[in-house]
């Protein structure tokens, strides 16, 4: 077994810990039919035990149904890149080159795997615990060119390592020495395998432009289907996939449509790679984008969290919402309501114990199936 990493058992968290409502006594029943909002900034939430939900923004913090902090973990030395549940409640984390692993439910680090550069730097955007106890990491690579036959510069990459950082294979996809290929989220299959999206290169004459990209690997990481979608001459991208009970996949992102102008995508693809709907929402002179996307408990309701950005530029974009039915893929609503206060863009989104959402921005929003507040 070969070993990629350099492993540090580095406590990222300061020492002292903050113990704000240490103790407090957790609701007795899960999904407390609510909605409220909290002026406090998230990137990343996600679902942990006991009616709870672990974030990230000023630091590591779960809270429960109603928002009261249980416990708060001090900032790590640079902001995650995403954050996953593991099997014993504990989490996942990824930052710029390096995975961190928090066993249990208490936020703690108790190792940290950095990633080597090889021939370029291995950007790392996601990393889940597989069903093996395993680990599958992905990302791109960027950086100088390597030597001459060793060039990485370009490429997507996936890694699976073992508990404490054992590297058991790494395979690179995608075109060398160009703007990079990208993987950005990744879910594991039902065979073992894994669904993986970003955004691919597409070489035109001598331009580059970027498809919307799914693909699937199976167990050892060799291609099983691959997806680009998007327009000609276009860019386009995906950030975000999940998987539903049958075996099916929705990926959300967004597809250049006009000079300045792009619309939020949505695709659903079976098990073996087969798209059976796919829609594009906004776009109406805006730049729409899908960020995040969740379905509710009982399957009825998929929402895809994002922004929209007007022609005055980025400094003016909001938070959007969308709603879809996740099996025809037929719009509920559309929310863009926000002030600017509230948040430019929704990072996150998870589904809640009573059958609605949280979402994540410079706003907590606690919201029912419909995406009200």
């Amino acid at each position: 077994m070969l070993k990629y990493v350099t492993l540090s058992l580095l406590l990222l968290y300061s020492c002292e810990d903050k113990k704000e409502n240490e103790g407090m006594i957790l609701s007795e029943s899960c999904g407390i039919d609510t909605t409220f909002t909290l002026d406090r900034k998230d990137f990343i939430v996600v679902r942990s035990p006991n009616c709870t939900y672990t974030t990230y923004g000023s630091g590591l913090q779960m809270i429960d149904e109603l928002g009261n902090i249980i416990w708060s973990q001090g900032r790590t030395r640079t902001s995650p890149w995403s954050m996953n549940t593991t099997n014993d409640s504990g989490y996942i984390l990824t930052f710029t080159n390096y995975i961190s692993r928090s066993p249990g439910p208490n936020g703690k680090i108790s190792w940290s795997a950095e990633l080597p550069t090889y021939q370029a730097i291995h950007f790392v955007n996601d990393a889940i615990q597989t069903s093996d106890g395993d680990y599958i990491v992905v990302g791109e690579i960027g950086g100088e060119p390597g030597p001459a036959g060793h060039n990485q510069k370009g490429q997507a990459f996936v890694l699976k390592m073992s508990d404490y950082g054992d590297v058991q294979w790494i395979k690179r996809y995608g075109i060398k020495n160009t703007l990079p290929d990208v993987f950005s989220e990744v879910v594991e299959a039902d065979d073992g395998g894994f669904v993986i999206v970003g955004n691919k290169i597409e070489a035109r004459e001598f331009y580059f432009y970027d498809d919307f990209w799914v693909m699937k690997i199976d167990a050892s990481g060799d291609e099983e289907w691959s997806l680009e979608i998007g327009q000609n001459d276009r860019y386009d991208k995906a950030n975000d996939v999940i998987k539903l009970s049958d075996g099916s996949y929705i990926a959300t992102g967004w597809s250049f449509i006009d000079d300045g102008i792009a619309a939020m995508r949505l695709v659903r693809i079976s098990s073996n790679g087969n798209i059976i709907w796919n829609k594009l929402a906004g776009g109406n002179g805006w730049y729409d984008v899908g960020m995040s996307l969740a379905v509710n408990n009982n399957e009825s309701v998929l929402m895809v969290a994002g922004m929209k950005v007007p022609p005055t530029g980025w400094d003016h974009s909001r938070i959007k919402l969308w709603g879809y039915n996740p099996w025809n893929g037929n719009q509920i609503f559309v929310r863009n309501n926000f002030e600017t206060e509230q948040g430019r863009n929704a990072t996150d989104v998870v589904a809640a114990y009573d059958n609605g959402f949280i979402v994540t921005s410079s706003t907590f929003f606690k919201m029912d199936s419909l995406g009200r507040w």
